[in-house]
């Protein structure tokens, strides 16, 4: 888990800890001082363990912190993320059975469009086809269909601890953005594994119980020039690194 700017980590852990399947430890990995270090979170609750940077490695840090875990399975998952109480249960049985990163929400990438992330046309039609699981029927909450494939996963990961080495297979072409297509295409391309959103109904089950906390200023899509970044990035990893989405 990471502190940034957002201050929802004790609510986090609370949902972590209500899991069917409780992690075995929790990590917290803190850049810089943007929000008040709250050590007692350790004392208060015994899984915890706290990380402390007085710089900022950026979305890229809390994977290689990541290296140092000795589970089979690692979780990582964004500031502004709630999972159900039975998330972490259904995603490892679905990364066992399916082989795959198991994310809250993802992208399909529309053919020869660099700037995915950008709905054009009829906008409402173009989010329920690309963006999997994104709440499009219900605001609050994760909404997904069905368990769909997609290019990359968003929000949160729940993947295979070994799978790290593909990841870090590949250097980054840039560490400013782009950490959630980086680990779906380097374990498509050097692992074959996949990358699923799965059914999430509201109800049952959902990757994040609290979807609107990323609509706030802190939100990073809404950063300047965020569009523009990613379509580099995109450009790189299709035309350089020979990745085809599915839909290429």
């Amino acid at each position: 888990m990471t502190i940034w700017r957002r201050n929802n980590i004790e609510e986090q852990i609370r949902a972590l800890l209500s899991q069917t399947i409780v992690p075995t430890a929790i990590w917290i990995y803190h850049c810089e001082s943007n929000v008040l270090p709250d050590f007692t979170l350790c004392d208060k609750f015994p899984l915890v363990k706290y990380q402390m940077n007085t710089d900022d490695l950026g979305y890229f840090g809390r994977f290689s912190l990541a290296l140092h875990v000795k589970t089979p399975y690692v979780y990582i998952l964004d500031d502004d993320v709630i999972p159900s109480a039975g998330w972490l249960e259904n995603c490892m049985k679905l990364c066992l059975a399916k082989n795959s990163i198991i994310s809250a929400t993802g992208r399909i990438v529309p053919k020869d469009n660099f700037k995915p992330e950008r709905p054009k046309g009829r906008k409402k039609q173009y989010i329920r086809k690309y963006f999997v699981g994104d709440n499009y029927d219900e605001y609050a909450e994760n909404y997904s269909v069905a368990n769909t494939n997609v290019d990359f996963g968003c929000n949160s990961w729940f993947f295979k601890s070994e799978w790290l080495t593909y990841f870090w297979g590949i250097r980054p072409f840039t560490t400013t953005t782009g950490e959630d297509i980086h680990l779906s295409v380097s374990c498509l391309l050097l692992g074959g594994i996949k990358t699923m959103v799965p059914l999430q109904d509201v109800i049952n089950v959902s990757g994040n119980i609290r979807k609107h906390y990323g609509y706030d200023d802190f939100a990073t899509w809404k950063k300047k020039g965020f569009i523009e970044e990613r379509e580099n990035l995109f450009k790189y990893w299709i035309e350089n690194r020979g990745w085809k989405p599915m839909n290429w």
